[in-house]
């Protein structure tokens, strides 16, 4: 258990975030924390929620894993950007 600070920011916004996470988070509790900045800020909530993606380089990791998992095989920086976006359902990745 070690606390990280990264820079988060949700896709759409123009606002950038300086977020604390820790090692032992999920990649569902680190969105969650990068999101609250900003949904139901300047972001609109959607109804029903789908969920959030958290993006490293454009590619989506996995919601269940945890934190360390990656910086066990990735060197990652403090301060690191990571995007958030609503998790994308299957009826808007296949229109």
């Amino acid at each position: 258990m070690a606390p990280f600070p990264i820079t988060g920011r949700f896709v759409t916004d123009f606002v950038p975030h300086l977020v604390a996470i820790d090692t032992e988070d999920t990649w569902d509790q680190v969105a969650e924390k990068v999101a609250v900045h900003s949904v139901a800020r300047r972001i609109a909530r959607p109804d029903p929620h789908p969920g959030y993606d958290v993006l490293l380089h454009g590619k989506v990791l996995p919601p269940e894993s945890k934190v360390e998992e990656l910086f066990a095989t990735n060197p990652v920086p403090p301060l690191q950007w990571f995007d958030v976006r609503f998790r994308e359902t299957a009826e808007v990745a296949s229109g």
